[in-house]
């Protein structure tokens, strides 16, 4: 009589290799998806906290040459500070005269920082176009315009809102007396708050970003992280 010798699988056992293999499958993708969304959100972070960095950088480097006036002429000042835009002179020629060869306002002598007009009309900081209705406002672009002509430039993208704190050589905010006295101006401490570009449907922003004024930002109430960064900037030209 042959001796049936062949061996193989039980029902039971290919049945707890199925069960053993989903869960092995399935913690995989738990990790994955973790580790997926947890780069999602530092890709969204970092990206905001460069956007900041770098418009901060190019803000610094203005505002420091902010009335610079090595011939002394007295032509060289802060000609207006709102709080969600500046605008100065600063003699980069070095000729003492803010015109140019034609006798007009030299282009690159007259700087505006901060959102244009054409997204904050009233100069506040914070943008004027809510697209959709749901009470924020549309994120915009801050920037940098010379001479008044030519448009803003953009230094850098989905900006909630923006400050700008004028401060006297004792550290006092020179706004809390209005009109702000342009000649007693000897630092700007600015404040920007970034957007995320993209919503994060499993994030609820419920957050209010109080700015070194007083102003209260938010909450907002979405799904899109934000960032704010606030810096003070020495006016190292002014009251010399």
């Amino acid at each position: 009589m042959a001796v049936n010798n062949q061996k193989g699988f039980t029902l039971i056992e290919m049945m707890m290799a199925l069960v053993i293999g989903a869960m092995i499958t399935a913690a995989t993708y738990a990790t994955y998806s973790s580790q997926q969304k947890a780069y999602q959100t530092q890709d969204q972070v970092a990206e905001m906290q460069q956007n900041l960095r770098a418009a901060l950088y190019l803000i610094i480097e203005e505002i420091q040459m902010a009335g610079y006036d090595p011939e002394d002429s007295g032509n060289f000042s802060v000609t207006s500070a709102m709080p969600g835009r500046i605008q100065f002179e600063t003699d980069k020629d070095e000729d003492g005269d803010s015109a140019d060869e034609d006798n007009v306002n030299d282009s690159k002598e007259t700087i505006d920082l901060g959102l244009s007009r054409t997204f904050d009309a009233n100069g506040d900081g914070i943008p004027d176009t809510d697209s959709d209705g749901d009470g924020v406002p549309d994120p915009v672009d801050i920037g940098i315009q010379t001479g008044g002509a030519g448009g803003f430039q953009d230094i850098a993208e989905n900006i909630q809102a923006v400050e700008f704190l004028y401060l006297d050589s004792a550290g006092i905010n020179l706004a809390l007396a209005p009109p702000v006295d342009l000649s007693a101006i000897r630092s700007v401490q600015i404040t920007i708050l970034a957007i995320a570009e993209r919503s994060d449907p499993k994030f609820i922003n419920s957050m209010t970003y109080t700015t070194p004024s007083g102003q209260n930002w938010g909450p907002y109430n979405d799904n899109f992280r934000r960032r704010l960064l606030t810096t003070t900037i020495k006016c190292r030209n002014l009251g010399i």
